[in-house]
């Protein structure tokens, strides 16, 4: 955490900048994204205000992704019972012909994971999210 600027005061406001970043402790290093200023007066009438930027999201989304954070192995397991969806090629056999075809009837695994930093973008709207990333099928073919 670090100050980009030493805080000061305006009528009835305190303004604390600070860089809001967040880092992979055990790899820190500096996110790509363009850093974002922060508005210099606020129009509230709250004790506190608290800006959310992009650069603070992105920085987290980069630390996530480099850090191996942004994946997942979904099996059987992870799937409630109650939903029709199973993890084998038997069900997947009329979206992927072929892999059933090769291995019938076997349990899978989806490999799920981001290839490139998770990006946001925050308007008056909301805030919405950008993820790229790959899945790949594993199929349990001596039934382990």
């Amino acid at each position: 955490y670090s100050l980009v600027q030493p805080p000061f005061v305006i009528k009835d406001a305190l303004f604390v900048n600070g860089k809001g970043e967040i880092f992979d402790k055990a790899n820190p290093s500096e996110c790509p994204s363009p850093k974002q200023d922060m508005p210099e007066t606020v129009d509230s009438d709250r004790m506190v205000t608290l800006w959310i930027t992009e650069y603070m999201l992105n920085t987290a989304g980069y630390a996530y992704q480099k850090a191996g954070f942004l994946q997942y192995n979904l099996t059987n397991s992870d799937i409630p019972d109650k939903i029709p969806i199973k993890m084998t090629t038997d069900f997947f056999k009329y979206f992927v012909p072929p892999l059933y075809k090769t291995y019938p009837d076997k349990d899978l695994t989806l490999w799920i994971y981001v290839t490139k930093p998770v990006t946001f973008d925050v308007n008056k709207a909301g805030v919405s999210g950008r993820a790229e990333g790959t899945i790949t099928w594993l199929v349990h073919v001596n039934d382990t």
